[in-house]
């Protein structure tokens, strides 16, 4: 599996623009809901995610997209599915 952290940046930018919130501010652990995000912003999130990276994650990892290192480890393990033909 390939280390969340590879992923952190990226998706701290995307949150970033899609709150427009500076990304100074986002810490990786800073809890989605501090900074108001909406579970339709999550899926939102997600599906922004999915392609940017090109893969498919399993809307049952939902609960797991409530920071940005959550929505990195989500994302690891996807590309690491993806790269086992799991």
């Amino acid at each position: 599996m390939a280390d969340p952290g590879t992923y952190v940046d990226e998706i701290r930018r995307i949150i970033s623009f899609a709150l427009e919130i500076p990304p100074e501010r986002l810490a990786d652990t800073t809890p989605f809901d501090d900074l108001g995000m909406t579970s339709r912003q999550r899926i939102q999130l997600l599906a922004r995610v999915e392609v940017n990276y090109g893969v498919s994650v399993d809307l049952d990892e939902l609960d797991r997209l409530v920071d940005i290192r959550g929505v990195a480890e989500v994302i690891s393990e996807a590309v690491a599915a993806q790269h086992t033909g799991g």
